[in-house]
């Protein structure tokens, strides 16, 4: 919990990393870190563990920072034991598959700061984008999230041009103050989207976070189909669950990719059973307006030809994330924390 702190100095923040078989990207987060432009001395660096079984620890002992095993703890219940771990007045979070810029501390608090008078400022947080070097379908995928129809509007992903305040931030790229965690916790249960369900909670409690779209991270996106399809697949159960497990809606969009199944399997049946076109074909003139729009401005971020895509991969974000949402639906406790 936080340390009080000389005025005259930068406040002491504690950067937690939740890692499992991170080897491969591990050690790109943690070379960022080691070169932040904040005094060396405010700020630690604790990596927690859900049990790796790959050479994790030994990078992170490497890199001479802290390393903690959780074997077999959710991702919410490793960002907890981070929090137990820390000492400072803010905890940042950031994954093991990212990169920040030197300048990230230094923004994060900077930014904070200047919310001196506003409590309920839970903390900051800024977009994630593709590395330079990454494969060409990650970086669409980053493209195609920069639009309002691949990422449903949500700050971390869409492309907002100014500072704002928001309801949640992506975990990925967030500072909070120290604070908050005297009476709100992740929860141990949730894995996938557990930041999505703490920030929820933090929402209902009156809180806000400062979305500032110039303290952006570098995240390992999906490199290929099979990854992309999985993930987003992954993102509709996790968001079903966490809605099931309050009762409410927490995103008003997570049922839409649901709903537009349900309604095309209903049109084409209908037009079957009538043996008219009528309901398809507005289906498609309305999926072909939605998808240039997408492809336009993907093809304005890229400019490359590969944004013809762009129609192919919203139909599969939409199909396996829709798909994942009704398993979460209907899925029996408990709840499993892998997909089959």
């Amino acid at each position: 919990m936080p340390t009080s702190r000389d005025e005259t100095a930068r406040p002491f923040v504690s950067v937690v990393i939740v890692t499992y078989n991170s080897e491969q990207t591990v050690a790109e987060t943690l070379s960022s870190l080691a070169d932040q432009t904040y005094p060396a001395d405010r700020y630690e660096v604790l990596v927690v563990d859900g049990g790796s079984t790959d050479r994790t620890e030994d990078i992170a002992a490497a890199h001479g920072v802290e390393f903690r095993v959780a074997a077999d703890a959710t991702i919410g219940e490793c960002r907890n034991h981070g929090v137990d771990a820390a000492r400072g007045e803010y905890v940042a979070f950031t994954d093991s598959d990212c990169a920040v810029p030197s300048t990230w501390l230094d923004s994060h608090v900077d930014r904070i700061e200047s919310y001196p008078d506003r409590v309920d400022i839970a903390g900051v947080g800024g977009p994630n984008r593709p590395f330079p070097d990454d494969p060409p379908f990650a970086k669409l995928v980053g493209s195609l999230q920069g639009t309002v129809f691949g990422s449903g509007g949500s700050p971390q992903s869409h492309a907002i041009g100014k500072v704002r305040l928001v309801g949640s931030v992506a975990a990925c790229n967030v500072l909070y103050d120290a604070s908050v965690f005297e009476e709100h916790r992740y929860d141990d249960e949730v894995n996938v989207g557990e930041d999505a369900e703490f920030h929820f909670r933090l929402s209902e409690a009156g809180y806000r976070f400062v979305f500032d779209p110039a303290i952006a991270v570098s995240h390992h996106l999906s490199a290929d189909w099979g990854a992309f399809c999985k993930k987003s697949r992954s993102y509709g159960y996790a968001m079903a669950r966490i809605q099931r497990r309050h009762g409410k809606v927490i995103r008003w969009y997570s049922a839409l990719p649901s709903l537009a199944l349900g309604g095309g399997v209903l049109a084409v049946a209908d037009d079957l059973r009538s043996r008219r076109a009528r309901n398809v074909p507005l289906l498609a003139l309305a999926f072909l307006v939605v998808t240039a729009f997408a492809t336009a401005q993907v093809y304005r971020d890229r400019r490359t030809p590969l944004a013809v895509l762009v129609p192919v991969m919203l139909a599969a974000q939409y199909g396996y994330y829709g798909l994942g949402f009704l398993e979460g639906l209907t899925a029996p406790d408990p709840v499993p924390q892998d997909l089959p």
